[in-house]
């Protein structure tokens, strides 16, 4: 505790020596953790309720398709027009978007008009007022914090990430049954209210106008934007490598998201699948408190590649054996490994570019990520109920091979494929770690580093 209030005390030291308003930056954090809690709420009780109208897991996968793809395909665009616009509005103006949304929902509720078709429209809408806002929030966030503090900012964010993931299924099967849906959609309006407010109440810092030169001059046109984003990203000396493990990274996550449930039911009870994912929250909350009091030090690259190891081998744990222990061991691992491999990436992203170009570099970095994202989720059944699961069946193909390690039939493709998974990640980041080491890219062994962005010098530390 001694230890979290000095670091405390460091980062409001840190944050007035360099004019930065450790006030803003809290009243802002505050007020959009708790709109994000809300929304959560709302996706796990419009789930709850879908389902219960439907009886098909089939409703329940296109309201996630409806909200995440329109996301990733407008990603893009979006970046172009945050760096175009104020960013402080943008984040309002979706805000408003998104509680409207939110209203229509409960009014449709409240006057028993509410149909499931309803749910993938607003899914839709909610998915681009959220596109709107994580690009604008992202970009701003250098605006705000300064350089030295950025990764104790995003420590922060995933802290309030982590908490609403942990919080929000128990939250929201409570809220439920005791003032229905309608009343729970309110709740998550109030909270767009609230975050509203606090932005009005703050100042989020534009970035200067760019500087003009030949290349700015050409770019007229959002596709131009979106070109030019891309260039800042392939010229730069760790972008590109970083862009491509992460694409990886998750890719694996999509998948493992989609194996837990089934890895653990094949053998168990939804009730252990409970404790285990609470397990795994806890994992997450504490992965985030750290991330907050230690910021990733000052070697991002290398701290962000350690973990990644870690994350892999909390994988191949969590695959190893049909036992509820080994299995809570590996996720809760893995899953405390997150916030400090998101929370050092994106600080690497912020800082490594001019705040001109935040909302284009960090939109390509997303459509990346959320493409990844979808294929994992994707390839995962056929990659386990196709291949795996039978050739790890108690007469299967690798039965006597790969099956005396980890053990034969149902459930035991699917953890196969998470120690597969595992390790990939493991390797290829130990060789990402060592490739750096050995260039000399971290801040402390190339303090002078400088990236050079089109049409503008950038001095940046990695």
């Amino acid at each position: 505790m001694t230890n979290y209030v000095g670091q405390l005390i460091e980062f409001i030291r840190v944050q007035t020596r360099h004019g930065a308003s450790l006030r803003q930056f809290t009243i802002f954090w505050l007020g959009q953790s708790l709109s994000e809690i809300g929304n959560r709420l709302t996706g796990f009780g419009l789930g709850i309720w879908v389902y219960q109208n439907t009886h098909e897991v089939a409703g329940l996968s296109l309201v996630i398709f409806f909200t995440t793809l329109p996301g990733v395909l407008m990603t893009p665009f979006v970046g172009a027009l945050v760096d175009r616009w104020n960013r402080k509005w943008t984040i309002i103006f979706s805000d408003l978007a998104a509680a409207t949304v939110t209203l229509t929902l409960a009014f449709l509720l409240f006057t028993d008009h509410l149909q499931v078709w309803h749910t993938y429209i607003t899914a839709f809408f909610t998915s681009v007022c959220g596109c709107f806002q994580m690009i604008a929030k992202g970009a701003a966030l250098p605006m705000m914090v300064t350089k030295e503090q950025m990764g104790r900012a995003n420590g922060l964010i995933h802290f309030s990430t982590a908490v609403g993931q942990l919080t929000a299924p128990i939250l929201a099967g409570i809220l439920i049954a005791s003032i229905q849906l309608e009343g729970l959609l309110m709740v998550d309006f109030s909270t767009y209210l609230v975050g509203l407010l606090t932005l009005l109440m703050i100042e989020i810092p534009q970035p200067e106008p760019r500087i003009t030169s030949s290349q700015d001059i050409q770019i007229n046109t959002i596709l131009n934007d979106i070109a030019y984003g891309w260039e800042i990203i392939s010229t730069n000396a760790v972008l590109p490598i970083l862009l491509a493990f992460m694409t990886i990274h998750f890719f694996v996550d999509g998948m493992t998201t989609v194996l837990i449930n089934p890895l653990i039911l094949s053998f168990s009870s939804a009730k252990v699948f409970g404790s285990v994912m609470s397990i795994a929250g806890c994992g997450m909350v504490i992965g985030s408190i750290l991330m907050t009091i230690w910021g990733g030090g000052k070697k991002y690259i290398s701290t962000l590649f350690t973990f990644a190891a870690l994350n892999g081998i909390g994988l191949m744990i969590a695959g190893l054996k049909p036992s509820i222990p080994i299995i809570a061991l590996g996720l809760f691992l893995s899953f405390l490994t997150l916030p400090i491999i998101l929370g050092t990436n994106m600080t690497i992203w912020q800082t490594s570019v001019n705040s001109n170009v935040q909302g284009r570099v960090i939109s390509l970095y997303s459509t990346f990520i959320g493409l990844a994202l979808a294929l994992g989720n994707l390839s995962a059944s056929p990659l386990t109920d196709k291949l795996l699961e039978p050739m790890l069946s108690d007469d299967g193909l690798l039965a006597n091979s790969i099956g005396t390690l980890i053990e034969t039939g149902q459930g035991r493709g699917i953890g196969f494929l998470l120690v597969l998974a595992g390790l990939l990640i493991f390797t290829i980041a130990i060789m990402l770690y060592t490739y750096f080491t050995w260039k000399n890219l971290n801040e402390e062994t190339n303090e002078t580093e400088k990236l050079i962005v089109p049409g503008r010098e950038i001095v940046e530390d990695l």
